[in-house]
């Protein structure tokens, strides 16, 4: 079943070392996430789709304020727990649907199989689009250290060691040799929330330098090879 969620999402560019103070600090006010292994975190791959004029990726660079992505996620390099997303973009505010796949659906997505165009929901939505020009186009790995709180539905996530794999798009494929993306020293907070952000939450970010920015995983894994 398809599942979609709206709300604010806020990214700034951080330092490591600022990075690993909040990861502190916001273990001793949040709850981790559930992926989190015993160290906190857990790694995400995705592969990201685009057609061939790189559409989502110039939009992004162009700050245009309504704009569309589609992925292929999973876990902890565990393919039993797969998903395909669809991000949409509104000024502050981000759309995700999603339905789960299963590991030969996702296999099917990235080969272009013709008979997702008749599937219903988001899985035909890319099936489709698939048929036409849109196909996988970039890996994109990263570390993730996420923390909820359940006033406003607030999701803060460190993201740190954001690498790719140029040109390929296998993602079940075991120990591909990637490379970083970001400045040396640099990982990414993300705040997410619905309607408001809790003044607790809201205080314990003040006081961690950071710089607005929107810095995507995807334009930038996908700069070194475009």
């Amino acid at each position: 079943m398809d599942r979609t969620v709206n709300r604010h999402e806020i990214k700034y560019s951080v330092s490591v070392f600022q990075a690993e103070l909040l990861k502190r600090r916001l273990g001793a006010l949040l709850r981790p996430d559930s992926h989190a292994g015993e160290d906190g975190g857990y790694f995400i791959r995705s592969v990201y789709f685009d057609d061939p004029d790189f559409t989502a990726y110039h939009e992004k660079l162009a700050g245009v304020k309504e704009r569309t992505k589609y992925r292929i996620r999973f876990y902890n390099n565990d393919p039993s727990v797969i998903y395909l997303e669809k991000k949409t973009k509104d000024g502050d505010m981000t759309g995700k649907d999603s339905v789960r796949l299963t590991w030969a659906g996702a296999q099917a997505l990235l080969k272009g199989d013709d008979r997702l165009r008749t599937q219903d929901g988001l899985l035909g939505e890319l099936g489709r689009l698939r048929q036409g020009v849109w196909r996988p186009v970039v890996i994109v790995d990263y570390d993730r250290f996420a923390f909820t709180y359940p006033d406003g539905n607030v999701r803060v996530t460190v993201d740190m060691n954001v690498r790719t794999c140029p040109y390929r798009t296998d993602i079940f494929t075991p120990d591909l040799l990637t490379v970083p993306v970001l400045d040396d020293g640099e990982a990414v907070l993300e705040v997410k929330y619905d309607a408001f952000l809790p003044a607790p939450v809201r205080a314990l970010l003040e006081g961690v330098p950071k710089q607005r920015t929107a810095v995507s995983k995807y334009t930038k894994c996908l700069s070194i090879i475009e």
